[in-house]
């Protein structure tokens, strides 16, 4: 098992259908006093009384916004769990995707690059960054449902979330660091997992 003794922020990002979710629930059986986090815990906490019942509604309402207004209520919802991650004795915080997906996605729709990079400011950096890499084409057959915000606003479908996909795609080398460790997602949860597993070892052994 894995431990820190100071608190460490991982993000476990790459674009939609990479396998991310899963990697992340096998990294957390391996990580000592670890806290998961991503941009929906804002709708779990009860005392935030938002009114969504279903990721349909969510989709729904995202679509229904504004490019910068859906920026804004996304940086919201990932401000709050950054947040609450930081403020729990947790020394470990994994964050799916982090805003990186988010940005891109937000980028590609249209959203102000100044206003992303203003709210970038408010985030703190991770400690490590792994980038789950996948052809669109596999991570569209992976996927067992879409959303209208990832296929672009667009009908969820298959051919529409690859065609939008490729544009995020484009837009996401702005948020790429030197110091990110790339990943393929063709090998398996259990490989990846022991991948950055020793990345993370070796690199706070230094």
């Amino acid at each position: 098992m894995l431990n820190f003794n100071t608190k460490k922020l991982i993000c476990i990002t790459g674009m939609d259908g990479s396998g991310k979710t899963t990697l992340i629930n096998l990294l957390a059986s391996q990580i000592e006093n670890v806290y998961v986090a991503n941009i929906w815990d804002l709708l779990k906490n009860k005392e935030t009384f938002l009114p969504f019942q279903s990721k349909a509604q969510i989709d729904r309402f995202l679509c229904a916004l504004t490019p910068d207004s859906r920026l804004l209520f996304l940086a919201h919802a990932l401000k709050f769990s950054i947040d609450k991650a930081f403020a729990s004795n947790k020394t470990a915080i994994l964050f799916d995707s982090y805003f990186y997906k988010y940005f891109a996605t937000e980028l590609t729709l249209g959203a102000d690059n100044e206003l992303i990079q203003s709210l970038i400011l408010s985030f703190p950096q991770p400690d490590f960054v792994f980038d789950l890499e996948l052809d669109l084409t596999e991570s569209a057959k992976r996927k067992k449902n879409f959303s209208a915000y990832e296929c672009g606003i667009n009908a969820p479908n298959e051919q529409n979330f690859v065609h939008f996909q490729q544009k995020v795609k484009a837009n996401w080398a702005i948020f790429k660091n030197q110091n990110w460790f790339q990943l393929s997602s063709l090998q398996t949860p259990s490989a990846l997992a022991q991948t950055i597993l020793d990345n993370i070892s070796e690199s706070d052994a230094r």
